[in-house]
């Protein structure tokens, strides 16, 4: 499945559509309430400083515990590989929280956005239960920025 529009081919700065993107760039916009939270935890996880409990996994009829850590790192590992398998998908942060994975991305110009987000969200997912069993955390996938692809 590809997630790239049928565009101009060539630098998408050279696109006259690509002046939407910076007019959009120009603009003020708010921080989205709890962006910076969980870049903040994405960072406190991956350096080791949560305090969370360690999550439990059903690994062949055995319960097996991992630390938010390890899961975190594990998310952002895969979910990097998978980006570069779609295209044009680059992740800016991962995060665990209660209601799961939270991870932000940034896609390229042509990229088309919410089918990517979707794809890395199942992709991920699956990916997660292949390595840490039932249940693997829930996904939900943020796409926070374009760039020239």
């Amino acid at each position: 499945m590809s997630t790239r529009d049928d565009g101009p081919a060539g630098d998408p700065r050279q696109d006259p559509q690509w002046d939407l993107v910076r007019a959009a760039a120009r603009a003020t916009v708010p921080t989205p309430p709890g962006l910076i939270a969980r870049v903040l935890r994405s960072i406190g996880g991956v350096r080791g400083t949560t305090s969370a409990k360690p999550l439990e996994f059903e690994v062949d009829g055995d319960r097996v515990r991992v630390d938010e850590r390890v899961v975190v790192l594990l998310a952002r590992r895969l979910g990097a590989d998978l980006g570069r398998e779609i295209g044009g998908v680059h992740l800016s942060a991962v995060a665990l929280e209660d209601i799961g994975l939270q991870v932000l991305i940034t896609v390229g110009y042509g990229v088309v956005a919410d089918k990517a987000a979707a794809l890395l969200s199942t992709r991920l997912r699956a990916a997660l239960t292949k390595q840490l069993g039932e249940p693997a955390p829930p996904v939900h996938v943020h796409v926070v920025d374009v760039h020239p692809g």
